[in-house]
């Protein structure tokens, strides 16, 4: 599997890639900073289509198509409850290796899946984070746009998680009429059967109509609700649910409108998002109001509806993709840029100024990692170099001597400081605990740059526990990368009988 070499690196002067958060089949996701914007994270969405080895130029030439449809149709869609796409271009990796990316809103709160796996969602939950969901699909719709591959990993949540978003457009059907063959796509538990992937082509006869995301959110909403994947209906009605949801109040018409929602044939489900929200948005009720509603002649019964509002902010420029040559020097017209790959112990993100002045002499052997187009503003390839606002003074250096003499100093100085630290705490905790507040004022932050950091019993050893983001520590030794820290407030309830101390990675322990 040939990965990208991306950590650690800026593109295009600009994007400064911390890390992978995750790999498909055919793209992989980084996290970066936009330094021309406060260090604003975004996501890289990088194609590589050698992620499974060699293909050939046809499935290239067809990935190539759905990466470029992603960002048609999400300039289609702007809605504020669907990811947007900030940007694209086409670069090279450090090892020089060309690919496609996508630039797109990053959501820090995880995805659905995630949050149910912990803990189902509620019945308010549900209807408030599956208005948000619906009213994006209903709008994508009147766009001429369907997903085609809704499911819980894809629906995105903002910090608070209170604000969810669709994410994943690669697939999504762009289309002014349904005439025309219908692709095999989607997710095997979600996906319904007029465009299952393990469908014949003709075994239905169906075309595509709304009503195919209608099939995959209600199978979504059984996730939320229950914790678990309705495996068992794989292209198949929810003909039943759990016995803790089916004994609620309204259990019984959830259940018939996620069942009405999955049928197998698309004339006998809900035709439009709307239709099924407006089902959906009636559970408040439950069953025994709805009877008396029913009853009551003169009772005013009003149904939630959908807003249509759209964003305002104007789409990104749209790309022109086509498919990649073995090296950047065989593609025409291109402007080549230096990818700078930055020392090996920076982490944080750097300021829009911050450049690697490069010799023309070394921007021929292997620093010649180049970035061949994108949407940004073209600039010299090279400024003075300027010390980060994070790390060092705001002074004008030379590269080659300066900068290693500060960074030398730096070394000797944290050096000396670490080993005091750890022969104090070494001896201290010899004498059944203690605390470094005696000779350094106490470091503490709170866990960040990822989701979920793993607390070890020392460094590279066993997980003791998990710690979501925002958990606070107070950092009481220091070894390399490695931090020893205690808890001093967890986000959320800590799990039982759950270690209070113990080592982390430095770069995922934010100082205050």
């Amino acid at each position: 599997m040939a990965e990208l070499r991306l950590e650690n690196s800026i593109i295009d002067d600009r994007y400064l890639v911390d890390r992978c958060l995750s790999r498909g089949s055919y793209a992989e996701v980084f996290l970066a900073f936009d330094q021309r914007r406060s260090d604003e994270a975004l996501i890289i969405k990088a194609l590589n289509s050698s992620l499974q080895g060699t293909l050939d130029s046809d499935l290239e030439r067809t990935l190539v198509e759905n990466f470029q449809n992603e960002a048609i149709a999400l300039d289609k869609v702007r809605h504020p409850n669907i990811i947007r796409r900030l940007g694209h271009g086409t670069a090279s990796d450090l090892e020089s290796v060309p690919f496609h990316y996508l630039l797109l809103e990053y959501m820090p709160g995880g995805d659905l899946l995630k949050l149910c796996n912990r803990r189902p969602l509620t019945l308010d939950q549900t209807l408030f984070y599956f208005q948000q969901i619906s009213e994006a699909l209903a709008y994508a719709h009147a766009c001429q746009v369907i997903h085609r591959d809704i499911k819980p990993n894809n629906l995105l949540l903002s910090a608070d998680q209170k604000t969810v978003k669709i994410a994943d457009f690669g697939v999504a059907k762009i289309a002014t009429d349904n005439a025309g063959e219908i692709t095999r796509v989607g997710t095997n538990v979600y996906a319904p059967p007029e465009h299952h992937p393990e469908s014949e082509a003709d075994e239905l006869g169906e075309r595509l109509t709304p009503s195919a995301d209608v099939y995959s959110l209600a199978k979504t909403i059984y996730t939320a609700m229950t914790g678990r994947a309705p495996r068992q209906f794989s292209r198949q009605p929810i003909s039943e649910l759990p016995r803790e949801l089916s004994a609620e109040p309204w259990g019984g018409m959830l259940a018939a409108v996620l069942k009405r929602a999955t049928e197998t044939r698309v004339a006998d489900r809900y035709q439009s998002i709307q239709d099924f929200w407006e089902e959906i948005a009636r559970l408040r009720l439950g069953d025994s109001d709805q009877v008396r509603l029913a009853e009551d002649d003169e009772a005013t019964i009003v149904r939630s509806r959908l807003s249509a509002t759209s964003s305002v902010v104007l789409p990104a420029m749209q790309p022109d993709f086509h498919a990649l040559a073995a090296t950047t020097s065989h593609l025409p017209n291109h402007h080549p840029r230096i990818v700078v790959e930055l020392p090996k112990k920076f982490t944080a993100p750097a300021p829009e100024e911050f450049k690697t002045a490069v010799d023309p002499a070394q921007n021929r052997g292997a620093a010649d990692t180049r970035v061949l187009g994108s949407e940004s503003v073209q600039k010299p390839a090279a400024k003075p170099a300027v010390a980060t606002r994070r790390m060092l003074p705001r002074l004008r250096f030379n590269f080659k001597s300066e900068w290693l003499r500060w960074a030398f100093i730096l070394f000797l100085v944290a050096a000396f400081f670490g080993l005091a630290a750890s022969t104090y705490y070494h001896f201290a905790d010899q004498r059944g605990g203690g605390s470094l507040l005696g000779i350094f004022q106490a470091k503490e932050g709170a866990i960040a740059g990822a989701l979920n950091v793993n607390l070890r019993s020392e460094p590279n050893g066993a997980v003791l526990v998990v710690l979501p983001a925002g958990t606070r520590v107070r950092i009481i030794e220091e070894r390399g990368p490695w931090s020893r820290v205690k808890v001093l407030q967890w986000v959320g309830a800590p799990p039982e009988d759950a270690a209070d101390t113990g080592w982390v990675g430095t770069q995922f322990v934010k100082l205050d």
